[in-house]
């Protein structure tokens, strides 16, 4: 058996249709809501790529991206959506002929049809936002690893560009990370001590890390204390809770209450606390906090895990992180607007007929309330107790990769999630879905599908 996709025969040329299928999808998607979505998080990176002058508000790679196609002169926000659209078409075209090239029609039907359709991703597509393209950029790594059975040197190179893109996009993209570098080492050096491979996961993460900071680094002129929207959330919440105000001092205007806090507080969100107190609180992505605001919060932070009220809150946060988006939380689901930000110049939708349409499908999948990452994450992890002993070597090997990659990745937002907005989890909702495919429609051992 070949060891690349790029060598099968001419005569399996129905693979390579079942392969454009996804391709069609995202492209009809993308083309349904040109110039895509911008929030006003969008808006603000939009205009950071127009000036060069890149903020720590988020990490800088989208907008330092944005800048360089801006250069090329794709115009708008058309650099990013073509990006978004190329990884997830790429991804699932190798995904599909991966399994089509191991004699798994099944497979490659089903990854061809359904592969795309992941509710959350069907939603969130047109985004301009850090996290679609850290989902499509982790899928295409995943997809490297199924089409490619031995390590050449250009698909290691790709592999780990599009691991520093994951590592570089999210803060907790390096957990994602390292699940796929274990899958890599298995995969691909299979002869190797288990002594060598750990010192080879343990070196590339490393180099994530190093590389990942050298980077902001380099684009950043000030550092912000983004992470302390947080812990000030959380501090709002107990207040509210306990009729106490325990925000400290330091970050709080003078004579802030809790009926000030009562009133701005969203009880899935973390932007009303810094836009409707009258008394105002400091808002750490605006200006960095001095070495004893820094110290005041943390201590007041640590202090909340010793008390129920907190872990009420972030319960509640998480509950509709994982569920439906219905109520309270459908505004955190999307963003299906073109914000206006400074001197951007203004966008408009380019087939308005079409995009209705699409809004149209969004409402009707908001309406059968199947945005519900934790029952997809169980019904995946459910799929792979019952199959995957049934499966072949390589697909219960990748889903298990996929649910390692997906819970390490959503784990740090049980204490560090600011809201629960549905794009949080698109990555680990894409790996469950793709986990769950694979040991659904995956050959079984005894098929000589046993091929890693």
């Amino acid at each position: 058996m070949t060891d690349s996709i790029a060598t099968m025969p001419a005569s399996r040329w129905p693979g390579w249709l079942l392969a454009a299928l996804p391709g069609v999808l995202v492209g009809t998607v993308l083309l349904a809501a040109w110039p895509g979505y911008l929030s006003f998080d969008s808006a603000y990176q939009f205009w950071q790529a127009r000036t060069g002058e890149f903020g720590d508000v988020a990490p800088p790679l989208l907008p330092a991206l944005w800048w360089l196609t801006l250069r090329l002169g794709l115009p708008d926000s058309s650099g990013p959506l073509l990006l978004i659209g190329l990884l997830y078409a790429a991804a699932f075209a190798l995904l599909v002929l991966a399994a089509w090239r191991r004699g798994q029609p099944r497979l490659a039907a089903g990854l061809a049809v359904l592969g795309p359709l992941c509710p959350q991703l069907l939603v969130l597509l047109p985004h301009v936002w850090t996290d679609v393209l850290l989902a499509g950029a982790a899928l295409m790594a995943v997809g490297l690893l199924r089409a490619l059975d031995t390590p050449r040197p250009w698909a290691v190179a790709a592999f780990g560009l599009l691991l520093l893109l994951v590592a570089a996009l999210r803060h907790n993209g390096v957990f994602a990370a390292a699940p796929l570098l274990v899958w890599a080492a298995l995969h691909w050096w299979p002869a190797a001590n288990w002594r060598r491979r750990l010192l080879l996961v343990a070196a590339a993460l490393v180099a994530l890390v190093a590389m990942t900071n050298g980077l902001r680094s380099a684009l950043i002129a000030q550092r912000l204390d983004t992470w302390a929207v947080t812990p000030l959330f959380d501090l709002q919440a107990v207040s509210v809770a306990r009729g106490e105000q325990r925000i400290p001092a330091a970050l709080a205007g003078a004579g802030l209450s809790v009926e000030e806090l009562r009133e701005a507080f969203h009880p899935y969100s973390a932007t009303l606390l810094f836009a409707a107190t009258r008394s105002g609180v400091h808002d750490p992505t605006l200006a960095p906090l001095a070495a004893a605001q820094r110290d005041a919060l943390l201590d007041a932070w640590l202090a909340l895990w010793r008390e129920p009220a907190y872990w009420q809150h972030r319960g509640r946060l998480m509950r509709a992180l994982l569920g439906d988006f219905h109520g309270d939380t459908r505004g955190l689901a999307d963003s299906p607007a073109l914000t206006a930000y400074r001197d951007n110049p203004p966008l408009q939708w380019t087939y308005p007929a079409l995009h209705a349409g699409y809004r149209s499908l969004v409402e009707r999948l908001h309406g059968w309330r199947l945005y519900r990452t934790g029952t997809l994450a169980l019904v995946a992890v459910l799929a792979v107790l019952l199959f995957a002993r049934r499966r072949a070597q390589a697909e219960r090997d990748a889903a298990l990769a996929l649910l390692g990659c997906a819970a390490l990745y959503a784990a740090p937002y049980a204490v560090l999630a600011p809201s629960s907005e549905l794009r949080y989890l698109l990555w680990p909702a894409m790996a469950c879905w793709l986990a769950l495919q694979l040991v659904v429609f995956g050959p079984t051992a005894r098929s000589g599908g046993n091929h890693s």
